[in-house]
């Protein structure tokens, strides 16, 4: 795949995860109000809702792990960075990518077990498969492998987790 196809798709990627989290939040804030609304006006309570919401809101994390990474916007530790001049970040910059990708594939890999063991499970109300939630999981980590990989290609390894605009201002080399 050439650099152009892979920022084209993450970027897809990127379009789509903002959708999926906007719509997640409006639909999960209309199960809750029709949740309480039919448990305590009308007292008769929608016994779906709850699964459906917890489904949702899985999916919702791991879209947001994935847009994190896309973000860079995840926590980072960076005091170490700030000591280094910039030509000498390359070197832990792979330490971290490789780390982060070996994670998220692990990641990955177990998700895709997981739903595997769980697809003939039922979910007690909805009566639909229980992997359905897990493989929220293995989804969201190879969406976070793609962004990490475009950062890689695009920033290079020195500032693939950490672009020199959210390390720090003082970005000349001391001599």
């Amino acid at each position: 795949m050439s650099a152009a196809a892979l920022r084209r798709l993450d970027d897809g990627i990127g379009r789509g995860e903002d959708l999926f989290l906007a719509a997640s939040h409006g639909i999960i804030a209309a199960l809750v109000i029709a949740a309480v609304f039919f448990r305590y006006v009308l007292n008769d309570p929608l016994t779906w809702t709850e699964e459906t919401i917890v489904l949702l809101f899985t999916w919702m994390l791991f879209a947001g792990l994935a847009s994190g990474f896309r973000t860079r916007m995840h926590i980072r530790i960076d005091a170490l960075l700030l000591a280094l001049r910039p030509s000498g970040r390359a070197p832990f910059g792979a330490i971290a990518v490789a780390a982060t990708l070996a994670t998220l594939l692990g990641l990955v890999w177990f998700g895709i077990e997981q739903s595997i063991v769980l697809a003939s499970n039922e979910t007690p109300m909805m009566r639909i498969s229980a992997a359905w939630g897990v493989s929220a999981l293995p989804v969201g980590a190879a969406l976070a492998c793609i962004h990490v990989v475009r950062h890689m290609i695009d920033s290079g390894l020195a500032e693939t987790l950490w672009p020199a605009d959210l390390v720090g201002s003082h970005e000349e080399d001391i001599a």
